[in-house]
């Protein structure tokens, strides 16, 4: 008598070398199974893959620049980075990134300090001074929200300055965003009122008040005692705010 094997998918089936039990053979131990298991996932691994390639931080965009020649013609531009540049930022981002550490400030420290460099020299403010600042506002959380409706790492105004926030497309809670924004706010206030400290006691959002005279000076010590740690007991006299 044949043996016959047993299945539960296949029920009674001869054992040997004919189709039925081959099959079975495959199916029931889950060679085939296994084979169309690894297909499946090699599909949805290869369909994530193109759905969501990975960054890698150089596009092409930045290999091969194009401008336009004499003649009319694009032509690729050289991409080799100025190097005196590159030499001088990252030492100022490195110190700035010490001075932030000095005053207890954690998080990414390298982040911030980049940015601060990057847009205090754009618009030819003291990195430190905005250090500084952003020490007293904030201690560089970038989360930060005071109860006057203050936000971010710079805590810029929102009814003051939600509005040009808003029509710039500018992300507030976004350290890069916050910190070009506070700076360009700091440098029209410092050359508006005729000087650094006024422009800071603007920021501060100086009024002509007795109540309001008394905060920026408070303000002005804290910034001055990180700022410039020799002459915090100097403060300025407070001239007429200007609108």
């Amino acid at each position: 008598m044949e043996p016959i094997a047993f299945c539960s998918r296949c029920r009674g089936m001869r054992v040997g070398w004919n189709r039925k039990y081959i099959l079975h053979s495959l199916i029931c131990q889950e060679i085939i199974l296994r084979s169309v298991k690894l297909l499946i996932f090699g599909v949805i691994l290869s369909s994530f893959i193109f759905a969501f390639p990975i960054q890698t931080g150089i596009v092409f965009s930045d290999l091969a620049p194009v401008q336009q020649g004499n003649d009319g013609s694009f032509v690729e531009a050289s991409i080799i980075p100025d190097a005196g540049v590159m030499a001088s930022v990252e030492p100022a981002v490195r110190e700035i990134d010490r001075f932030l550490a000095q005053h207890g400030v954690t998080g990414d420290r390298g982040r911030v300090a980049r940015a601060i460099v990057q847009n205090s020299r754009k618009y030819n403010v003291d990195p430190k001074l905005v250090a500084s600042i952003i020490i007293v506002e904030s201690r560089a959380n970038p989360f930060a929200i005071s109860d006057s409706d203050s936000v971010g790492i710079m805590q810029i105004h929102l009814p003051t300055w939600g509005p040009v926030a808003d029509k710039e497309n500018i992300n507030l809670f976004r350290v890069e965003d916050n910190v070009l924004l506070g700076i360009r706010i700091l440098k029209g206030y410092i050359s508006s009122n005729g000087g650094v400290w006024e422009g800071v006691m603007r920021y501060k959002g100086w009024t002509d008040t007795p109540e309001s005279q008394a905060k920026v000076d408070e303000y002005v010590q804290k910034v001055k005692r990180i700022y410039q740690p020799e002459t915090a007991s100097l403060v300025p006299d407070l001239p007429s705010p200007t609108q």
